[in-house]
């Protein structure tokens, strides 16, 4: 389990009011903030003990929290015609926070993703490169690299229509992986079907990476929808049959590995199911039925999940706090 047994999450009321909140293992919401805008994913800074909040695509506010007093201490804008995806990282010493962000204008051009570096001091961008694709989501920094890992989804959208998808025909994902120093793209792997947008992902403590796809294309097609990779190798399928793919109804929403490093659980909101896979053996072990779930984090030998209703789960917790929780969770 994490040193300090924390997670946290955004969520949303039964009033529409936006927070990002945290709570211990027991599910006890222990703080809240309360935040103008839907945030999608969270990132702790445990230098400053700091929670950073980005907004859900097409959003441009990131909010930089003080968990221990309670408050928003500093607003970040995304740059002028540029928007946040919804996800960051911290590079290994914690200094620098790298965002993946969307360029945009009026002419509703496909513009290639970027990776927008900011320092965690005061949160002023240091530079930003090209993130090796169109509709870059969730990154990673390698552990034993100075590398970042990318999930390309590959779908063109614009703020002026933020829930339609421009171009489902010609989409292009990838898994892309960058040097932080150079901002160069050192290795790029697709997945071979052109449709299953590459977009949310978790690395293991051997780097090995699990990415989680959406797939596009009609919905009597089934397709593998989690793939693990190693750098300098394909993309590979995790075992399942059709039937138990067809239960996560073409959807992925967040992916997690096991605090011993032997299970891989991904969370599908559309087909109420968690599933769990042997890391060692590629092979799954079960699928959970959980409504709505989408956030799901390592706890102790297993894993704690959360639900679009409220619920927060384990093997040995089950509490509803009637608040919609957002598609990821994280430790602190």
């Amino acid at each position: 389990m994490n040193a300090s047994g924390l997670f946290a999450s955004a969520y949303t009321d039964n009033q529409g009011k936006h927070f990002v909140g945290w709570f211990d293992q027991h599910g006890k919401l222990l703080g809240s903030v309360g935040i103008e805008s839907r945030a999608h994913d969270l990132c702790y800074v445990p230098h400053d003990n700091l929670l950073l909040a980005f907004s859900r695509r097409p959003g441009r506010t990131m909010y930089v929290i003080d968990v221990k007093e309670n408050k928003i201490k500093q607003q970040i804008d995304s740059g002028e015609n540029q928007h946040f995806f919804g996800h960051g990282t911290l590079s290994s010493d914690g200094k620098l926070l790298y965002t993946t962000e969307n360029r945009f204008d009026d002419s509703y051009q496909a513009y290639q993703g970027l990776v927008v570096v900011r320092n965690t001091n005061d949160y002023k961008v240091e530079a930003q490169f090209n993130s090796g694709g169109i509709g870059p989501h969730q990154l990673a920094m390698l552990k034993h690299q100075d590398t970042l890992v990318v999930a390309n989804g590959g779908i063109h959208t614009h703020p002026a229509s933020p829930r339609t998808k421009l171009n489902i025909d010609t989409m292009k994902p990838n898994l892309t992986y960058i040097d932080i120093h150079s901002g160069e793209v050192v290795e790029q792997v697709t997945p071979a079907d052109h449709q299953l947008s590459t977009r949310h992902l978790c690395l293991s403590g051997d780097d090995t990476v699990y990415v989680g796809c959406q797939y596009q294309g009609a919905a009597h097609h089934i397709q593998p929808l989690v793939f693990s990779h190693r750098r300098g190798s394909p993309l590979e399928a995790l075992a399942a049959n059709e039937a138990q793919w067809r239960s996560f109804k073409q959807y992925i929403a967040s992916l997690a590995v096991s605090n011993d490093g032997n299970t891989l659980a991904v969370t599908s909101p559309r087909g109420g199911v968690v599933g769990h896979w042997d890391r060692h053996s590629k092979t799954l072990q079960k699928i959970e039925t959980k409504i709505d779930c989408a956030g799901i984090a390592p706890f102790k030998d297993e894993f704690i999940a959360s639900t679009g209703n409220g619920m927060l789960a384990t093997k040995e917790l089950r509490m509803n706090h009637a608040l919609h929780w957002d598609n990821h969770m994280i430790t602190m």
